[in-house]
């Protein structure tokens, strides 16, 4: 049997790496015939848009690659990008492409021999390994259309990175799905990059104002945001010395969340109850001092931010993924993967209702 594969791709501000990437996994893929390549333009800013006409017109005009832009995005969400994409696809097997991955070549035939083996499965990655090894790769999943729909999706309350994945794979089994582990090395293979790609142009991003550091044996991170709410988090002073080589095992310990107000020289802090929690006062040199005498410093753009961030995003992802696995929660009960979309003929646009 040869079942009919979509290979789904969401690109905001990647196209450095979709230029590199896509025109390979096509041709390394056209032998299949029954496939087609879904392209999610997720409102990128760079040149995606003018590349994909001037370089792959033929695929197309020949229906190989379907092009798909939405414009309305602000901020890139993980998971509804992906449910836009998989819901524009039609075929029997939808497959997430990552815009860093290379598929490999062959990858669509070896997606239907299993499938063909085993009609009771899913796809997915091994477990990322030493030195972070398939932490690119980890977004590769392949799955029936149909459980798709059965499962309502990618949970879009994980709206940045990390844990839409695994909340998406434990549904599958408890769906009844087994597991089919892609192993050879060939089909795992991704550009590598540093971690500020994988918050740029995320919500957290988006709404930051300000970080400031209390350092201590638990050091603290309050996280401003424009929104006038705030995060004061407890973290591991490993996550202080990241290099990024291996995966932090518990770097955030504790969040407190609330709104805060500026008030002459203070921010003061309340708790979601709007009960006044804390004030800060404002020194001169920028720092942030408590009515305990403890001094929060400023923490510039750079790494140390782009780490907390990105850590932060990964521990809220897994507060929801294990709300999921503890209560059994609905996903998406008011749709998935909702919005307007135009084709690559501009005439021509879909509504995700």
């Amino acid at each position: 049997m040869s079942y009919r594969l979509s290979f789904c791709t969401v690109c905001m501000n990647r196209a450095e790496h979709l230029k590199i990437t896509l025109p390979q996994n096509i041709a390394d893929n056209l032998a299949y015939g029954n496939i087609e390549f879904v392209l999610l333009n997720y409102n990128s800013s760079d040149d995606l848009h003018e590349w994909v006409f001037s370089s792959l017109g033929e695929y197309l005009e020949k229906g190989i690659l379907k092009y798909y832009h939405t414009d309305s995005p602000e901020y890139f969400q993980m998971s509804h990008s992906k449910n836009m994409a998989f819901r524009l696809a039609h075929g029997d097997i939808l497959c997430g492409i990552d815009a860093d991955n290379f598929t490999g070549k062959g990858f669509a035939a070896y997606v239907n021999e299993q499938y063909s083996r085993n009609s009771n499965i899913f796809m997915i990655p091994p477990p990322i390994g030493p030195e972070k090894k398939r932490w690119d790769v980890q977004g590769r999943v392949c799955v029936y259309r149909d459980d798709f729909y059965t499962l309502r999706g990618y949970d879009e309350r994980v709206k940045e990175y990390g844990y839409e994945d695994q909340d998406f794979k434990r549904r599958l089994q408890a769906l009844g799905r087994e597991k089919s582990v892609i192993r050879d090395e060939a089909f795992l293979q991704a550009i590598r990059h540093d971690d500020k790609m994988r918050i740029s142009g995320g919500l957290a991003e988006k709404k930051l104002k300000q970080l400031f550091i209390c350092h201590g044996d638990l050091p603290e991170i309050i996280y401003l945001q424009e929104n006038n709410n705030f995060e004061k988090v407890q973290v591991d002073p490993a996550l202080l010395t990241y290099d990024g080589k291996e995966l932090l095992k518990t770097p955030i310990r504790r969040m407190y969340c609330g709104s805060y107000e500026k008030s002459g020289d203070q921010y003061i802090l309340y708790k979601k109850n709007n009960e006044k929690w804390l004030s800060l006062s404002i020194l001169q040199n920028g720092h942030l001092r408590t009515q305990d005498e403890r001094e929060f410093a400023p923490i510039p753009r750079g790494q140390l931010s782009e780490t907390f961030l990105l850590q932060r995003a990964i521990y809220l992802g897994k507060r929801i993924y294990e709300s999921n696995k503890t209560h059994g929660n609905r996903v998406n009960p008011d749709g998935f993967g909702q919005g307007f979309v135009f084709t690559a003929d501009p005439q021509q646009t879909i509504t995700l209702d």
